[in-house]
């Protein structure tokens, strides 16, 4: 049926178009169905809940960055002109080596995550706490703790797959393959919440979250042809690949969870369970945004690429950024719609996420403005410099907090969130004021590059 689809737009579209449309729909779908799993989440769980629900996931995003290594960009970069020339055996030396960084990496979140568990045992008997991790009773956080390792797993390797998908070109598979993870989240959540008889509980929660992933797992199986994960090696090669991606994910890697330590850095020091569920109530909407930004980021991204000089970046700039005023004075009317639908669809218990609402939303209209100064960094192929502006960021985020959390609960993390990120606008201003002023960028910076 999906060929016969397909065939008969190919007579009115040009099949590249179709491809393109088709595999962002599907990435659509997956962003818009996580979207909706925390919205579903949030509607059925008690505040106390959430916020322990959003306390984990802030922990497998974290521990999913780590897992990842940064492979979801190396392997795109280095393993598409492999497949192009049909090396098999060079594929397989690729593979492998990112495999094998992937193991130590697990190994590294598997300590971790053994050190949260000793932790909440300690913390019961001898009152040691540092604070990283949200601290639950035994037996349950031996369960919950073990499903937050798996679903950092299990997404670290959905990138990883993703990325393999986009090298070989395989857009129809992924296009069919990218949906399977969200659908099987909501459907495994609606029946946990039918079979209990409207009760859901944290552990629900998480193994749904855990499971899509790993269901998606072998539906790529299923899809991709899996024997070159098992060819004969030459471990000169696998050596040889494993530096050669170290080298080239360091400052990505870094930039990744600089980025997502930043991002999730209220809910991650945020101690009290009622003040995390009601903040990320008031985050869940923003998501959104940050789906339009990765949309935006897909769109622009190619056309920079091709720039070769400050001239044409600028000309660029000044025609975008007509475009995004428009887009931000459109999108200001959500901020009333926010705060109606927030008690709305979460509940009264949900009031005071509005003004958490109303403080974080300004920040990520901001984040419209410079999303396409961090994207032309990706094209100048400047890991460095989006490194430190990561790190700016995070230690902006981390210093309010420490400060503002104690003294001011859920509405001091509010007023972190909003001001911690200007540290590192800051810095992408002046950096940009210098490139096209000089046609390159700081002397210090380029010396770190290299």
């Amino acid at each position: 049926m999906i060929n016969t689809i397909l065939n008969q737009l190919q007579k009115f579209i040009p099949s590249k178009w179709i491809r393109v449309g088709a595999l962002f729909l599907s990435r659509s779908f997956h962003s818009f169905s996580s979207l909706l799993f925390s919205f579903i989440v949030g509607r059925l769980l008690t505040v106390e809940e959430h916020g322990l629900y959003s306390q984990y996931l802030a922990r497998i995003v974290v521990f999913q960055a780590i897992l990842e290594v940064g492979l979801q960009y190396s392997l795109i970069r280095y393993l598409s002109p492999i497949v192009s020339n049909q090396r098999i055996n060079e594929m397989s030396y690729l593979l492998r080596a990112s495999l094998r960084i992937k193991f130590y990496a697990i190994l590294f979140v598997l300590m971790v995550c053994f050190f949260w568990i000793l932790e909440n045992f300690f913390t019961n008997k001898w009152k040691i706490d540092t604070g990283l991790f949200p601290l639950i009773d035994a037996p349950e956080h031996i369960t919950n703790v073990w499903l937050v390792f798996l679903s950092s797993v299990g997404m670290s390797f959905f990138s990883y797959f993703d990325a393999i998908l986009v090298s070989h070109k395989n857009y129809k598979i992924l296009t069919l393959w990218i949906p399977i993870t969200g659908l099987t989240r909501i459907i495994l959540l609606l029946l946990f919440f039918f079979w209990n008889e409207g009760v859901l509980q944290i552990n629900h929660v998480l193994f749904s979250f855990m499971t899509g992933t790993f269901i998606s797992w072998i539906f790529y199986f299923f899809y991709f042809d899996s024997t070159i994960f098992f060819l004969p090696i030459k471990k000169k090669r696998v050596s040889y690949w494993i530096n050669r991606l170290l080298r080239y994910n360091q400052w990505i890697m870094l930039a990744s969870f600089f980025a997502i330590l930043s991002d999730w850095m209220e809910i991650l020091m945020l101690k009290n369970q009622s003040d995390a569920g009601i903040y990320n109530a008031a985050r869940i909407p923003m998501q959104g945004i940050l789906i339009l930004l990765t949309t935006m980021q897909s769109f622009i991204m190619p056309t920079m690429s091709q720039f070769t000089s400050s001239r044409e970046y600028k000309n660029y700039f000044k025609k975008l950024y007509i475009f995004i005023l428009l887009l931000v004075l459109s999108l200001i009317p959500l901020a009333f719609v926010g705060s109606w639908f927030i008690p709305f669809w979460f509940g009264e218990e949900y009031y005071q996420s509005i003004n958490v609402f109303w403080i974080i939303f300004p920040g990520f209209m901001l984040r419209i403005f410079f999303t396409p100064l961090g994207t032309a960094l990706f094209t100048l192929d400047q890991p460095v410099i989006i490194a430190i502006e990561a790190f700016l960021r995070m230690i902006g985020s981390f210093v309010l907090n420490i400060f503002l959390i104690p003294e001011y609960g859920v509405m001091g993390a509010a007023y972190s969130s909003l001001f911690s990120q200007f540290l590192g606008w800051i810095f992408l201003l002046y950096l940009f004021y210098y490139y096209f002023k000089f046609d390159k960028f700081p002397n210090i910076l380029e010396r770190l590059k290299a």
